[in-house]
């Protein structure tokens, strides 16, 4: 069998779940790998990459919102056009994509399946947390984003049939936890200059923060400043009282894997965020609507209390990719069995 995995690199989930996922479907098939988005995430995957398409990426301000006019301009919806055109797909059995819409609409376009992988995707079911009316719309457009034939969700309970528990990278499964008594933020959407004019309000706490503005570690007083680095957030998450990070699926799913206290503040008018809050909330998680001094009270208390959310996220990661990998099997036999007849 040969696959062709689409993968979406914004922000570092996306790349960090492909790993393990690539490493079990290199077990059982042959694995191509395209990337679109910014081409500047230091997440290696360890494996040859096909292409990599500039794609959609969304561009944000300092004070953790989404810049709906960079994004729209800096986008260059002309190559995208392009690139969907000549993506190959013609020799491949199946289509893997995680919110990838390079492949995804050239699958669409093409009228090939495409099988999608990703936390975006529970979003579609019904048996998930209710989200306001006013995000039903951009819910709507959200299925366009990046359009797929049927679907595997990841998300921290599994609330209907499609939806796995989220894949948990092996560093994480066997770090040695610990508690040093600083808090760790990541927060990438937010400028460091934001970023500190919190955290100075709190001179009796102690940061480690991590920011793709920041090029080498520093200390500052009680924060200490340090750049993207796996390996670096990795010993720093695994030994931290609390995580303080936006509503980014993988690093909620890794804090409270580890039963880490979270805080966590979504990214304005950014769905899966707002979806991703909200179950936070529902299982006992802290949310906050902005990182700001005026949210300094409820900061304070959640620091003073730091509640670990009672949920287990274990399940075999090879679980997902065999239930994919069967699946499309299943069909082959129905299509066979359709044909017969």
């Amino acid at each position: 069998m040969k696959i062709l995995y689409g993968i979406q690199t914004t922000g570092n989930g996306h790349l960090t779940r492909a790993k393990e996922v690539i490493s079990i479907l290199n077990k059982r098939a042959e694995v191509d790998v395209i990337l679109s988005g910014p081409k500047t995430n230091k997440i290696s995957l360890n494996h040859p990459i096909k292409h990599h398409y500039r794609g959609l990426t969304f561009f944000y301000t300092k004070k953790g919102e989404i810049h709906w006019l960079k994004t729209l301009f800096k986008n260059n919806f002309f190559k995208l056009f392009i690139d969907i055109f000549h993506c190959p797909l013609d020799s491949y059995d199946l289509i893997l994509n995680d919110f990838e819409p390079v492949t995804a609409w050239s699958c669409y376009l093409k009228n090939k399946k495409c099988v999608a992988l990703s936390n975006q995707y529970s979003l579609f079911s019904d048996k998930g947390p209710k989200l306001k009316k006013r995000f039903q719309t951009t819910l709507k457009m959200l299925r366009y984003f990046a359009p797929a034939t049927y679907g595997y969700g990841l998300h921290f309970k599994k609330f209907d049939d499609n939806i796995f528990l989220p894949i948990i990278r092996k560093k994480i499964r066997k770090v040695k936890v610990s508690d040093m008594g600083y808090f760790l933020v990541y927060l990438p959407s937010y400028g460091i200059e934001e970023i500190k004019n919190v955290l100075i309000t709190f001179p009796n706490s102690n940061w480690v923060v991590f920011s793709p503005e920041i090029e080498k570690s520093e200390l500052e007083n009680n924060i200490q400043w340090e750049p993207i680095n796996e390996t670096t957030f990795l010993k720093n998450i695994a030994s931290c009282r609390g995580v303080v990070t936006s509503a980014g699926f993988s690093t909620l799913s890794e804090a409270m894997y580890l039963k880490k206290p979270i805080l966590t503040t979504p990214i304005a008018s950014q769905i899966e965020q707002a979806y991703n809050a909200e179950m936070i909330r529902e299982m006992g998680g802290k949310v906050i609507k902005k990182f700001s001094v005026k949210h300094k009270k409820e900061i304070q208390k959640w620091i003073l209390d730091p509640k670990v959310i009672a949920v287990e996220l274990e399940q075999k990661n090879y679980e997902v990719v065999d239930r994919i990998l069967l699946d499309y099997i299943k069909s082959l036999l129905n299509l066979d069995q359709v044909r017969l007849n």
